[in-house]
């Protein structure tokens, strides 16, 4: 999970099992204050593991989707969950969200987001949201192949 110094700014990723052990800032090393909701997502995965999940790939992150954690931002800022470094993405370019069992995606950007779902025509999303399922990879802000460095991959695990 991604994690943000309080006292720096800097974006920490927490490790579910580091959640326990007081994790400090790469930066400043202070200590790094975990939202109670991180927490208790955390133990909530420990005992039962979410049955629906969405996991997303860019370059060498890796973020999981599901009832216990049902959001996650992409774009240019550093802020988001997922950063990607473009003059194309804009600072809040969209957001997958898990609700009512299923996974959207939801554009909030200028340039788009080109979607493509495995055995379906590519399309390119603009202001508005789409249910995903299978896998498939995703654009930020132009179209992108399959193995692009800036390609998004994501599966769908039920």
């Amino acid at each position: 999970m991604i994690i943000f110094c309080e006292e720096c700014g800097q974006r920490n990723v927490v490790e579910p099992e580091d959640i326990d052990k007081e994790p400090r800032c790469s930066s400043c090393k202070d200590k790094l204050r975990i939202p109670v909701t991180a927490q208790s997502a955390h133990k909530a995965v420990q005992v039962s593991g979410p049955k629906n999940r969405l996991e997303l790939k860019f370059k060498e992150d890796v973020i999981e989707i599901s009832q216990n954690r049902p959001s996650v931002t992409m774009g240019r800022q550093r802020y988001n969950d997922l950063v990607v470094e473009d003059n194309r993405v804009s600072r809040s370019h969209a957001r997958f969200e898990y609700r009512r069992n299923e996974f959207v995606l939801i554009d909030q950007s200028t340039n788009g987001t080109y979607v493509f779902v495995k055995g379906k025509k590519g399309m390119n999303l603009r202001q508005d949201e789409l249910p995903l399922n299978g896998s498939g990879f995703i654009g930020l802000g132009r179209k992108v192949a399959s193995n692009s460095p800036e390609a998004i991959h994501f599966i769908i695990h039920n």
